[in-house]
């Protein structure tokens, strides 16, 4: 009897080790968790910090922040000059007023209704036209509009073999919406007219 006490004895004893030790690493889990919160806020106020400090003295800050101060703003311009490149390849603008994304050449926000710049609406004219199907304005070099799906016709090729073709499917539904009041063609969703800003 004297070795099955003696086996009990160890593995209950070796079963408590093992649970103290598994205690033991959770509380480590757990207080390593709460020093990653406190770094990550820490940092986070560093960030504030030195967003604050651009903000507050910009380019009459002291020599020894001025070439980080410069690559904070020259990395700014790169992503806003990012951003509009993916505009141009979307062939969009975002409204000012509401944040929306709108096609580009139009004169008022679709969503909204506010005016939208007369510069990027004549940008938008230069190297975008509009799609006959639903009005959006699309880059010149494409074959169908991202709308609608309309094809867009060449510029070399006859209108007048494209006006004698049958119109498509999404053709007939964009020629079906209009505004009342100018009589442009409405793209799908619209709230208010792309060319005169009525509310439809």
């Amino acid at each position: 009897m004297g070795f099955f006490d003696d086996l009990g004895k160890k593995v209950t004893d070796a079963g408590q080790k093992a649970m103290q030790k598994t205690q033991e690493m959770s509380e480590i889990v757990r207080v390593n968790s709460l020093i990653s919160q406190n770094e990550n806020k820490i940092n986070n106020a560093y960030v504030q910090i030195g967003k604050l400090f651009v903000s507050t003295y910009g380019n009459e800050c002291e020599p020894e922040f001025a070439e980080m101060v410069a690559t904070v703003a020259e990395l700014e311009q790169q992503i806003a000059e990012y951003k509009k490149q993916i505009q141009d390849i979307k062939g969009i603008q975002r409204c000012e007023k509401c944040g929306a994304e709108v096609p580009r050449g139009v004169v008022f926000c679709s969503s909204c209704g506010a005016a939208m710049p007369k510069a990027d609406e004549q940008e938008a004219a230069d190297d975008s036209v509009k799609c006959p199907g639903c009005g959006n304005m699309v880059k010149k070099d494409v074959k169908f509009c991202s709308s609608c799906g309309h094809a867009m016709t060449p510029p070399a090729e006859d209108s007048a073999d494209t006006e004698a073709a049958a119109p498509s499917e999404p053709e007939k539904e964009a020629e079906e919406r209009v505004c009342t009041k100018c009589g442009a063609k409405l793209t799908e969703g619209s709230a208010f007219c792309s060319e005169c800003g009525t509310k439809v």
